[in-house]
């Protein structure tokens, strides 16, 4: 048996208040129910949004989900979170950029969520996971779906064999 790891993972999106809350809470279960201990993972925002809680449409299907994130409230992004983060997982282009011109020494830590997904590994260009904020609720529905198929796919791509 491999020993548990360990490490931070950092989910970021725009605002912190849809994709990479879900996204990070996803990750987070679907890693402790294969096994995987020491990893944790935390969500921030871009757009430096602080204390909003996440939309509604992002808490009702989150909790269909059996997620909770009825305590989350947004936050920036800190130099402390991107300095202490093993791999950030962005959900746009713009988000990399934001990124590495801000924190230049995270280069080479920052991936796109969506080149885990099953359908785009082979693709020559992972695609941005779009932001449904005022969007219907399928939108959302869509958008969550795609987040939790790149979450799987990134968590068999780190973590093989912990299925």
């Amino acid at each position: 048996m491999s020993a548990p790891a360990t490490g931070r993972i950092l989910v970021v999106c725009s605002g912190n208040i849809c994709r990479s809350p879900y996204a990070a809470a996803y990750l987070q279960r679907r890693l402790a129910a294969m096994g995987v201990t020491g990893i944790e993972v935390h969500s921030a925002g871009t757009l430096g949004i602080l204390s909003s809680p996440p939309s509604p449409e992002t808490l009702r299907l989150a909790q269909a989900d059996g997620l909770d994130l009825s305590s989350h409230r947004s936050q920036g992004l800190s130099f402390e979170q991107v300095d202490e983060a093993d791999i950030i997982l962005v959900m746009e282009e713009a988000h990399r950029a934001i990124l590495t011109e801000r924190f230049p020494e995270c280069r080479g830590r920052v991936h796109l969520l969506s080149e885990f997904h099953p359908s785009v590994r082979a693709a020559a260009a992972a695609p941005d996971i779009f932001d449904p904020i005022g969007m219907p609720l399928t939108d959302y529905r869509r958008c969550f779906a795609l987040l939790r198929d790149a979450a799987d796919g990134f968590q068999r791509a780190r973590y093989p064999g912990r299925e």
